[in-house]
């Protein structure tokens, strides 16, 4: 069983979907009940990378973000791959360097193509670290922008080597990825033949939609496996049906997906609220300190679809 956290409202344990007034709908989670596709789950790969900041006093207070390009030429992988799904698995330091005065947090985007952030529980736990806003200081485990804190760089640190600071609790295994992890909100219509002026679509047998109406046949009043077959693999559906199925998929599950989009990694060196550590570099108020972390990243992406819908009838 997954251990990502999901808001207990709308995801639970029993791979439910939950929608007021309407009665919850239950997602299958069952590995042969969606063959939609054939999926194939890519290998764990590892890159180590390196962020540099060359940032003042002030610019570090206001948080200094870094940006990792070339992430194809990065993260390598024999396939091809989706780099906007990417799945981090884990993330420690190779080394540290700081001329800094003051200890600096260091945050990374992770999940940065959720709608809804998702709520996985890192196995060494998030760093909380102070915040500074007009309202005050307070412990926070990353901001608004999405960027979660990893790190806690020392005053004039030099060296930290193979400290793990992130390790999700078997978020690659988690049951939603592996299923669910190669759809999104255009291929979810493959397979799917609409009508101008008609109320219904003709939905191919072997649509994951398909699937999730079956297991609420009643609440739906649709029985998929009583449907008249059209060319032999075609079901027609009512269109209120399976919209309400699409936007619950979209809502809750795909847009809840722990996916990194690795072109767009970026890191965020924070320290306190400049006053008098600025006044200690040697070049005054305009001068930069610098940061070096050298992490590496464990990764890999979620299955990929091998086989068309005709071909998965063969």
């Amino acid at each position: 069983m997954s251990r990502i956290s999901r808001n207990k409202k709308t995801l639970s344990t029993a791979n439910t979907i939950e929608e007021k007034p309407e009665e919850s709908m239950a997602i299958d989670a069952e590995e042969e009940q969606l063959n939609f596709a054939e999926n194939k789950t890519s290998d764990e790969h590892i890159a180590r990378v390196v962020f540099e900041a060359n940032a003042t006093a002030d610019q570090l207070a206001r948080g200094h973000v870094v940006r990792l390009a070339g992430a194809k030429k990065i993260f390598e992988t024999e396939n091809d791959v989706d780099y906007t799904k990417g799945i981090i698995t884990g993330i420690k330091t190779c080394s540290i360097y700081s001329d800094c005065s003051e200890a600096v947090t260091l945050a990374v985007n992770l999940f940065n193509t959720s709608e809804q952030q998702p709520n996985v529980q890192n196995e060494q736990g998030w760093l909380h670290a102070p915040q500074h806003t007009d309202f005050g200081s307070r412990a926070t485990i990353g901001d608004n922008k999405g960027y979660k804190n990893l790190l806690n760089i020392l005053p004039y640190e030099k060296s930290r080597v193979a400290v793990m600071a992130y390790k999700p609790e078997d978020v690659a295994n988690d049951r939603y990825i592996q299923q669910y992890g190669s759809f999104n909100n255009e291929n979810l219509w493959d397979g799917v033949v609409a009508f101008p002026g008609e109320k219904y679509y003709l939905v191919h047998q072997g649509h994951v939609v398909l699937s999730v109406i079956k297991n609420n046949w009643e609440q739906l009043g649709i029985n998929v496996e009583d449907e008249h077959r059209f060319n032999g693999k075609y079901v027609q559906v009512p269109a209120h049906v399976f919209d309400r199925v699409i936007k619950d998929l979209e809502a809750q599950v795909l847009s809840r997906m722990p996916f990194t989009d690795l072109n767009d990694i970026r890191a965020q060196f924070t320290t306190k609220q400049a006053t008098n550590y600025n006044a200690q570099h040697e070049e005054g108020v305009n001068g930069k300190y610098k940061i070096v972390v050298e992490l590496g990243i464990n990764y890999q992406f979620p299955p990929t679809s091998t086989k068309s819908l005709d071909e998965e009838e063969e």
